[in-house]
């Protein structure tokens, strides 16, 4: 009897290492819910990511119960701890009735607090059309709402952060009704606009913008305005970030494969560096039928970045290697 169980618990350690018994995922599947480690479905929508030590950690939407940010952290970017919300519509009186979009955090090792910018409206609709701006200086800690305001008097929807390498930030929004985005510079804090940099594509009608950098080539993703349903996504690419920008080319196929862009997610591994699209599969009848799609990035030249269809991905942060699961065009 002592045998048999000293067998049993054998067994069952050997099933948790291979991540059978902890019920652990090798991958992710694309367009299907993911779940937390608690077996909760993961409400991140429209988020970002940051490196912190050990951890990747995933902010995003989550409009259940009150709740506008929610955070989860993972040391290999497919099983994911719920660490905490982050913003709620109790955490000030001007989130009472506010819908938050699209939250994104980059730290200032200055003031050694990590802000959030966001989109931010009131009501029932989309005509405040502001950013929104909150701080904390613990990253799986409540944030503490500052202000909504329109940057230098320009709408500001959907929108993205980048912080770069000197350590300067940048604020890109959809603004006049979508038809317009607009990069902005932010002060030393982050917490506030300094100067406008520029309109991109004016007239273009672009929204869902994700940057990220790779060499000497910055590159920027943006969706077209068609509400809930997909539409081909496009890139472009400047040698500084503050342009001039290309012209805007195709990426993916004719609906960014059923998906929105959110992030592009570098994987700094001492194998190689490869580049995860993180994009949003929204379902328009049901918000929370809303799936996500990661895809690796692969680049033809300097310039020129394609992105592929893979039903799931097996992405490995310490040496930066990503293994697809039968890669198809689709």
């Amino acid at each position: 009897m002592k045998n048999h169980l000293l067998l049993c618990l054998l067994i069952l350690f050997l099933l948790s290492e291979t991540g059978i018994a902890g019920n652990k995922a090798s991958y992710i599947l694309n367009g299907t819910k993911m779940v937390d480690s608690r077996g909760n479905v993961i409400n991140a929508h429209g988020g970002g990511f940051l490196k912190q030590g050990k951890y990747y950690y995933w902010i995003g939407e989550n409009r259940r119960n009150g709740v506008f940010v929610s955070c989860y952290r993972s040391s290999d970017l497919i099983n994911w701890e719920f660490r905490g919300d982050l913003l709620t519509k109790n955490s000030h009186p001007q989130l009472d009735k506010a819908n938050i979009e699209r939250p994104k955090i980059i730290y200032n090792s200055t003031t050694r607090q990590f802000v959030m910018w966001m989109h931010y409206e009131y009501g029932g609709d989309y005509s405040f059309a502001r950013a929104a701006v909150a701080v904390s200086p613990d990253l799986e800690k409540p944030f503490r709402f500052i202000k909504s305001f329109r940057p230098l008097g320009n709408m500001s929807r959907d929108c993205t952060l980048y912080k770069d390498t000197d350590g300067t930030a940048y604020f890109f929004s959809s603004a006049r009704e979508n038809y317009d985005m607009i990069q902005y510079e932010l002060t030393d804090d982050y917490l506030d606009i300094r100067t406008q940099i520029a309109t991109l594509w004016p007239g273009g009608h672009r929204e869902a913008p994700a940057l990220f950098k790779r060499g000497n080539y910055y590159f920027i993703i943006t969706s077209g305005c068609t509400g809930w349903a997909p539409n081909q996504a496009k890139y472009a690419f400047s040698t500084k970030i503050t342009g001039p920008w290309s012209d805007l080319k195709d990426i993916g196929d004719k609906t960014t494969y059923k998906s929105q862009p959110t992030f592009v997610l570098p994987l700094d591994g001492n194998k190689t560096f490869s580049y995860i699209y993180v994009g949003d599969r929204w379902d328009g009848e049901n918000y929370y039928n809303s799936t996500y799609v990661f895809l690796p990035l692969v680049f033809v030249n300097d310039s020129t970045p394609v992105l592929k269809w893979a039903p799931a991905i097996s992405p490995n942060p310490k040496s930066g290697k990503i293994k697809l699961k039968n890669i198809i065009d689709k």
